[in-house]
């Protein structure tokens, strides 16, 4: 929601107090919510920290709109995309994707699901000097960070050791490095006229500071679901860039829960929020969202409650986003 009349700038610390956000369906981009909107309506929350100390697990059971969540059976999203059309529950890629993905079988794979709750994590627990802040004077957002987590934080240990049972189906070689970034977007993001496609590397950023990229890996095969990643479903990748496929909500503070509307979790590069998939005590889902992986809804934006688009960090493929709903950025990572 746009300020004015003053500049104020926003820690971290700041949006964890503001944030009661929620995800689902609305109807236009930045208007102020009247009072008496959807129940349960977003909350002011607090914490003491800039993110979970322990990571979350994916909600068995948890109510959806088709159901309830089955984290031992989510969809692979291998291959799913396209290069000439955004499509609900695809990537709309910049490019063919060609080549094999890095863990082709595996105890929690199997022919078209994965499970969750049994795939293996890699061992560790490393803390990080990270940065994160936004700026904003009410027409722009300016975020700077350097792509390590904040504390509490954590991330396993890479390379991957020969002793972690994570090595025998991914030798990630790679190590986690410092990337300091900034980049600008504005305060209240507009959609484009067209959808614009994923090119690859980060679309985006959390509040803990960290890189987000797509749902695939290198070959277009689902990486959350397939590369090993550590608790937080964070790795690095061949700079050495530590970065989130999906499940931004295992480890990004979110105050979601049957209770309670989802948080927002990181900002996208054309400068809209993403959140967690709780909304109205259910658990969004991608036949709940758009071609973008976004709906519109109340959310809580800049300490106000506000109806506007957002994406949504969902359990199933392709967890964040689908294409840019709006005009992207380079965050410049790496």
């Amino acid at each position: 929601m746009k300020r004015t009349g003053f500049e104020y700038v926003l820690s971290f610390a700041l949006i964890l107090t503001a944030c009661g956000g929620s995800g689902g369906a609305g109807v236009s981009d930045g208007d102020s919510v009247p009072s008496g909107g959807s129940s349960p309506a977003p909350t002011q929350t607090s914490s003491s920290g800039y993110g979970n100390s322990v990571a979350q697990a994916c909600p068995q059971d948890a109510p959806t709109t088709s159901g309830t969540l089955d984290c031992t059976a989510l969809p692979l999203g291998d291959r799913k995309y396209s290069t000439t059309t955004p499509q609900v529950g695809s990537i709309y890629d910049c490019h063919t994707e060609s080549g094999s993905p890095v863990v082709s079988s595996a105890p929690w794979l199997s022919a078209s699901t994965w499970n969750a709750l049994t795939k293996l994590a890699v061992e560790g627990s490393n803390a990080w000097a990270g940065s994160f802040s936004e700026t904003s004077n009410g027409t722009t957002r300016t975020i700077t960070g350097d792509d390590e987590p904040i504390t509490p934080v954590t991330t396993g240990t890479f390379p991957i050791s020969p002793s972690d049972p994570a090595y025998e189906y991914d030798q990630n070689p790679n190590s986690i490095e410092s990337h300091p970034y900034t980049f600008t977007v504005a305060s209240n993001p507009t959609a484009a006229a067209s959808p614009t496609c994923l090119s690859g590397g980060a679309i985006g950023v959390t509040l803990d500071g960290v890189a987000i990229y797509d749902a695939f890996d290198a070959a277009g095969y689902d990486a959350v679901a397939r590369e090993l990643q550590d608790p937080c479903h964070g790795h690095p990748d061949q700079s050495d860039v530590y970065h989130y496929h999906g499940f931004l909500q295992a480890c990004v503070t979110d105050a979601g829960s049957a209770a309670q509307n989802s948080s927002l979790l990181g900002y996208a590069a054309d400068g809209y929020g993403i959140y967690g998939p709780w909304y109205n005590g259910k658990v969004l889902e991608t036949a709940d969202l758009d071609e973008c992986h976004g709906t519109t809804s109340a959310v809580m934006w800049d300490g106000k409650l506000v109806t506007m688009y957002h994406y949504v960090s969902t359990y199933d493929f392709p967890y964040t986003l689908g294409c840019y709903h709006g005009t992207p950025t380079s965050i410049g990572i790496p």
